[in-house]
C-alpha cells in the first residue's frame, strides 16, 4: 500500500484549470491539483524520501503520479526534474 503525502500551504489556495501536460495525466486516471501562489508544496515519496517547492505564482502537484512543479519547475519521487 502506498501512502501519499502532500502538503499545500498558500496565501489564497484555488483549483484552477490545468495545464494541458496536467490534463492529459489527469484523463488517465491520476489526478493533479493546481494551488495558487504564493505556495510551497513537500510530498513524501512511497520510499521515504520527500520533494518540497515554492513559488511565487503557481504550484501544482499530483500524489498519485509523484511529481511537483513550482512556477513551472517541477521534480518527480524519480528523480526527475523539469
Amino acid at each position: 500500500m502506498k501512502m501519499w503525502h502532500a502538503v499545500a500551504m498558500s496565501a489564497a489556495v484555488g483549483f484552477g484549470a490545468l495545464a494541458p501536460a496536467m490534463a492529459v495525466a489527469g484523463s488517465h486516471g491520476v489526478g493533479s491539483y493546481d494551488v495558487q501562489g504564493p505556495c510551497f508544496l513537500e510530498l513524501v515519496c512511497p520510499n521515504g524520501s520527500s520533494i518540497s517547492c515554492s513559488g511565487a505564482w503557481a504550484c501544482s502537484y499530483s500524489p498519485e503520479a509523484g511529481w511537483i512543479s513550482c512556477d513551472g519547475a517541477g521534480t518527480s519521487c524519480g528523480g526527475d526534474q523539469w
